[in-house]
């Protein structure tokens, strides 16, 4: 079978260098920026444990997070579980990934007063996407399974529209493009005024995946970001993997605390600009979003029955031919927390 494009992750370089910094006491994680990790800091919690535990977190932020991780800059990485196939196929190292930070968060916008309530209704128009990677990847895998259709770059049956989160927002805004898979926050304006919709009342894939692909409904998984190491730095590093994900944990359990104020403290995180004069609406309207559509899990640690929810979503790559059939499944292990956490 024909693997897909998608796996190719541009700009990778897989060389890879010494997984470890000079001080093995320092946990190097590379992340995109984040109110949470902000928030963090600016609480104690990062020095908090850093104290508890004797250990170091050194915080790259960039937001090409799989380049540097491939590169061996970065002990930690943060990327979605869907695109550690890829980076099996290009390395020959072998990777553990042991903890989550966010869902899939990232929907299909449409114009309110359009006409398209499916994908398929959106056969043939010109659709937004930011690249092959990411939501865009996910979004194709799941919607060639539900709906049959092709959404890969090169596809025939959409006219994809490859840009920027925001400027595709523009472009939407516009009416250069009938939808696209945009950030939240590159939309507050039209959110606030009610002008765009998500297309089947979604707010990102890991939603769509709980309707569709958990018989239960209740996996909150398709995440956006989990916590991925080397196996070799993994089973090397086990107080400072325990560290860092119960630094994580209380980081999660403060965002479910005082989401609000954390929204409030860094808005520019959530598409805000204070100066705006519709900041009141937009702040209101990333709330409730982020109220009725969150996109953090309820823990850091996986569990078993997690992961064998999850693990359709490696079935699907293979059937549409997304990863190569006889490629394993990545490897998901199961943490508890610390006793006295």
């Amino acid at each position: 079978m024909k693997i897909r494009a998608l796996l190719l992750l541009p700009g990778l370089c897989l060389i890879v260098f010494g997984c470890s910094g000079k001080d093995t006491d320092t946990v190097r994680f590379v992340f995109a920026p984040d109110a949470i990790v902000r928030y963090m800091h600016d609480t104690g919690i990062v020095d908090k444990y850093q104290e508890r535990y004797g250990k170091r977190i050194d915080f790259i932020e960039t937001w090409d997070e799989a380049a540097f991780f491939a590169g061996g800059h970065a002990d930690i990485a943060s990327t979605g579980d869907y695109e550690i196939p890829a980076m099996m196929q290009e390395s020959d190292d072998e990777f553990i990934a042991f903890g989550i930070y966010n869902l899939g968060r990232v929907p299909i916008w449409v114009k309110t007063a359009s006409p398209y309530y499916s994908i398929r209704d959106l056969r043939g128009k010109r659709f937004g996407v930011t690249g092959p990677l990411s939501s865009a990847m996910i979004w194709g895998v799941m919607l060639a399974e539900t709906e049959g259709v092709d959404l890969a770059i090169g596809t025939k049956e959409f006219d994809l529209i490859v840009n920027s989160h925001f400027a595709l927002a523009e472009m939407l805004r516009n009416d250069e493009i009938q939808g696209g898979i945009i950030i939240p926050e590159a939309v507050l304006p039209e959110l606030a005024k009610g002008d765009i919709r998500l297309l089947y009342d979604v707010g990102g894939t890991w939603e769509y995946y709980q309707r569709h692909f958990d018989p239960v409904m209740q996996h909150k998984g398709v995440p956006g970001n989990i916590f991925l190491a080397r196996r070799e730095w993994f089973e090397a590093h086990p107080v400072e993997v325990e560290f860092f994900l119960a630094m994580w944990e209380e980081a999660l359990q403060m965002w479910r605390a005082n989401r609000e104020e954390i929204i409030d403290l860094y808005p520019e995180e959530f598409g805000l600009d204070p100066d705006s004069k519709n900041y009141e609406a937009e702040l209101d309207a990333i709330t409730q979003y982020s109220y009725k559509h969150d996109w953090l899990p309820d823990t850091v640690y996986f569990s078993e029955e997690w992961i064998q929810v999850e693990s359709e979503v490696f079935n699907l790559m293979r059937r549409g031919g997304f990863m190569p059939q006889d490629a394993p499944n990545p490897t998901f292990v199961v943490l508890k927390p610390p006793v006295d956490n």
